[in-house]
């Protein structure tokens, strides 16, 4: 921490859970807080302090009160590890015996306790070190519903009671709510949580039919305004009791590297945070797959950053990569160091290149769960080596004078993805496997191919400047209803631009499955198919030579699109079958593409933007970000690469092996080496 301090990097965060503070006898104890704040103010004393602060309740409450837990549909709760040291959250990715995020004994009991630690807190002298206060709640305080991972959360009486004030609010009468669910006896008092085989289970292949199983979609929809009900409600009482304005935030809004467990536990209502005024920041560790950690990956945000800008909401990664250090004496050093130098300028300059930022995490001594993290636990911290440090130092200089710049993307190519899909398909992840590919590995190919991309969310597409765009990529935007497509037909297929469209794009409009949504919406012919078993697609040699693509064995592939448009230019074909899996349509004003299904060859999309006629920056292996007039270039293998400026300059760079160097993107001079 101190050596953070010593370089300018002042703002730290220490956790604080109720376990610590409220105790069995009702009474709140600062003891741990006033220690943990005064060890940082030791080390730091011109710091100023984060807590990230656990809204959940102790763990003797929860033993106390067992009807106000979670209750699975598919498993009994486990019960924690209760031997040797061990963190609080511990077991919280399992199934473990929580409290239910939904009950009201919770949310008032807790409501009441953290009031008065705040009023406890602010009478503190170190305190006055306080500028912002995390609300950490759900699994490891990310706000993820309890046991999602594997299992389906949450029966209990408290979640149903919630779900019945859900669809009182939504439908009103019981007239409503029967014509919604196709349900003559339904009622707004009586409406059951799914089932377990209603969960797992879908009526359309991929997709639940939007009125047969409104049920299921209404309570996942539901459950997920539970988590943003909570998380708005703690901040609000945190900024109306603190006497002195004071900085809100919460771990929400991933959308990559979920497990292909969105419905059950992602973070699916994020404009409603984008719109609250009592948050300030969202936050999330960085995607860890695929492709996110080793030399020579893209590093990246879990989040759809571009919409959080938008919304003039900040985003702080939790950057929390162990560096490769090992110890001086070992015949690997320098080359660890050279890869945690990289590794750390790679990470903090994607942030930086989307107009956000992050926190350095360092799981520390305190333990974690397994891993490499285990290795040299304690005996050093991840960033401490001295020429690593300096290097930091160095990096936080540039990114200073940065910006005193006003930012600017300088992507031409825009991914548009879309959180409500998830409701609309089948939650588990057979059903999602179609979307977690494309959502995921996708990506991954699109930073292999030299060209800069934004990301956002299908909502904010009307917010953004789309003159800067030259292709756009509609990536698991399943469900549109009739105002997007016709804004997309309207004003966004115009100019050139390119659209490349994915799987099933508009097939469903909440009320509707109907392939003739895609067909409008694209400008390109195609039939509808089931399909059973593994699906592959085999390229013309005129994208990649004897190149196929298959999809996971595991994954659901109904229904299937398939071009079926003369007037279309043909690239892949349905091994077996020969029908069109990926062509494209030069339209009046605007070149449709579409995907059968969501391929990820860096290949296939230099192809595409080649087309697109998209501002490559190489056409060597190297990832680039791009922003404000400056470019990373982040190298496993080194040599040279050459880089093409937007002015027309080439530049020729020399670099090592395992290297993030940053450059001017008007001159080429390199800024940091």
């Amino acid at each position: 921490m101190k050596s953070f301090c010593d370089i300018g990097i002042k703002l730290i965060q220490v956790d604080i859970a109720f376990d610590h503070v409220w105790k069995e006898d009702g009474s709140i104890v600062l003891d741990t807080v006033k220690r943990q704040l005064r060890g940082v103010l030791d080390a730091c004393p011109e710091s100023r302090i984060f807590i990230r602060f656990h809204v959940n309740p102790p763990k003797w409450w929860q033993k106390k009160f067992p009807g106000e837990n979670t209750v699975y549909a598919d498993t009994d709760p486990m019960p924690d590890i209760n031997w040797g040291i061990q963190r609080i959250i511990e077991d919280d990715e399992e199934n473990p015996s929580r409290h239910s995020l939904a009950s009201e004994k919770w949310k008032n009991e807790a409501s009441a306790k953290l009031k008065i630690f705040l009023n406890q807190l602010k009478d503190l002298k170190e305190a006055n070190a306080l500028a912002g206060i995390q609300v950490a709640g759900g699994v490891y305080g990310e706000w993820h519903y309890w046991g999602f991972i594997e299992n389906e959360p949450d029966m209990s009486l408290p979640m149903q009671k919630y779900f019945s004030g859900w669809l009182m609010q939504k439908y009103k009468t019981d007239k409503s709510l029967r014509q919604a669910w196709d349900n003559d006896t339904v009622t707004l008092t009586m409406a059951a949580l799914p089932t377990l085989s209603q969960r797992r289970e879908t009526m359309e292949g991929v997709f639940r039919h939007p009125v047969k199983e409104r049920n299921v979609i209404d309570y996942y929809e539901a459950q997920h305004d539970l988590i943003v009900d909570d998380i708005i409600h703690f901040c609000k009482i945190i900024k109306e009791s603190w006497p002195r304005p004071i900085v809100t935030g919460a771990f929400y809004g991933y959308f990559y590297a979920v497990f292909g467990r969105e419905a059950v536990g992602g973070h699916l209502s994020l404009l409603r945070l984008l719109t609250s005024p009592y948050i300030d920041y969202l936050s999330g560790p960085g995607t860890y797959y695929p492709s996110a950690v080793e030399m020579g990956d893209p590093y990246r945000s879990r989040s759809l950053i571009n919409s959080i800008t938008f919304h003039g909401k900040l985003w702080l990664d939790e950057m929390d990569q162990q560096t490769p250090l090992v110890p001086l004496k070992d015949p690997s050093y320098k080359e660890n160091l050279e890869k945690s130098i990289a590794q750390v300028r790679r990470n903090v300059l994607f942030t930086f290149n989307k107009g956000q930022g992050l926190w350095f995490y360092d799981f520390g001594p305190a333990g974690f769960n397994g891993g490499p993290r285990l290795k040299d636990h304690g005996t050093w911290g991840w960033w401490d080596e001295p020429n690593l440090r300096r290097d930091i130092h160095r990096l936080k200089a540039e990114m200073e004078k940065q910006t005193k710049k006003t930012y600017k993307s300088s992507a031409d190519v825009l991914l548009v993805h879309d959180t409500k899909s998830f409701y609309y398909t089948g939650s588990s992840r057979t059903h999602s496997g179609i979307s977690h590919w494309a959502n995921n590995w996708l990506p991954v190919g699109i930073f292999k191919t030299g060209v800069v991309h934004d990301a956002i969310h299908l909502d904010d597409l009307k917010k953004i400047d789309l003159n800067q765009y030259k292709a756009i990529v509609f990536v698991n935007t399943f469900v549109m209803n009739a105002d997007q497509r016709k804004y997309i037909s309207n004003t966004v297929a115009k100019n050139n631009r390119h659209l490349i469209w994915i799987y099933a794009p508009a097939y469903c409009d909440e009320k509707n499955l109907n392939s003739e949504y895609i067909q409008n919406l694209t400008g390109i012919t195609l039939t509808k198919v089931v399909s059973h078993g593994q699906i592959s697609i085999t390229l013309d040699s005129a994208v990649i030579k004897n190149y196929t693509f298959t999809m996971n064995k595991q994954t659901m592939t109904t229904p299937l699109f398939f071009v079926n448009d003369s007037k279309a230019k043909i690239y892949g074909w349905m091994q077996n079958t020969g029908s069109v899996a990926f062509a494209s349509k030069e339209l009046k004003e605007s070149t449709s593409w579409f995907m059968t299904l969501p391929m990820d060859s860096e290949k296939v999309w230099k192809f595409v933007f080649e087309k697109a006629k998209a501002h490559t920056y190489t056409t060597s292996n190297a990832i680039i970000y791009a922003c404000n007039g400056s470019i990373t270039i982040h190298t496993k293998d080194g040599g040279a690469i050459s880089i093409q400026l937007r002015n027309g300059k080439t530049v020729n760079y020399d670099m090592s092996q395992n290297s993030t160097w940053l450059v001017d993107d008007a001159t080429g001079e390199v800024l940091i080496k």
